[in-house]
């Protein structure tokens, strides 16, 4: 409750003064930090859909978001623990559902709720761009806050890559340069993508298919068969 009441004094304040917001206003954030471009999980599951619907002969199941979170941060190279995740999901007026994720309903069904699992606890909040920035513009904007946050050790980025990936990119080798030799400060940051990068990044990346697949229900032995 904590985080949420923070962050929620954040998009206020945004709303009425972006500059200062970004400059004097202490977010509280958690140790360990996703944020996660919901219009690119619609993107990226409707593509696997197209894909994998046809060679299976089978429809698949709607994305388990809770799975999806946990695979995630399991690839990410989060433990079993006590770990408290929080999960921040950037969205606009045309993506402020998961089409085909559960739960889906990100004002409704996601914003402000938790779950518990062996890693620890998630956190989901939804933050809208709608009225304030593009949904680009305040994905980026949030990046700047978490990478600034004396809080969080671990960064997990999942944005929509084909529309401002290169704006990230750069973003988060401004970040590790500037925390280079700065061992108390250096974050571990995790970019989750669905291509390899075209050139050598001074961060890690995974693939986000995988964890994608396994909550779309997709099994190791279908791959095989196929």
């Amino acid at each position: 409750m904590t985080n949420g009441f923070y962050l929620q004094n954040f998009l206020y304040l945004y709303s009425r003064n972006k500059h200062v917001i970004m400059e004097n206003t202490r977010i509280k954030l958690s140790e360990t930090v996703m944020v996660i471009d919901a219009a690119y999980l619609n993107f990226v599951i409707n593509d696997l859909k197209k894909y994998f619907e046809p060679l299976l002969g089978r429809s698949l199941q709607r994305a388990d978001l809770a799975l999806f979170t946990m695979c995630l941060a399991m690839d990410a190279g989060v433990k079993e623990g006590s770990n408290d995740v929080q999960i921040l999901l950037v969205y606009d007026e045309q993506s402020g559902k998961l089409e085909d994720c559960l739960p889906s309903d990100l004002k409704s069904e996601l914003d402000g709720m938790a779950f518990k699992g062996p890693l620890g606890e998630f956190c989901f909040m939804a933050v809208s761009s709608e009225g304030f920035v593009s949904r680009g513009e305040l994905y980026l904007d949030l990046l700047h806050i978490v990478l600034n946050s004396a809080e969080v050790k671990k960064l997990i980025v999942v944005p929509f890559n084909e529309e401002y990936g290169e704006e990230v990119e750069n973003v988060l080798k401004e970040s590790v340069v500037e925390s280079a030799g700065q061992k108390g400060n250096a974050k571990d940051i995790v970019f989750f993508r669905m291509e390899k990068p075209v050139t050598p990044v001074a961060y890690r990346w995974e693939i986000l298919g995988y964890p994608l697949m396994s909550a779309l229900g997709i099994r190791s032995e279908d791959l095989q068969n196929n």
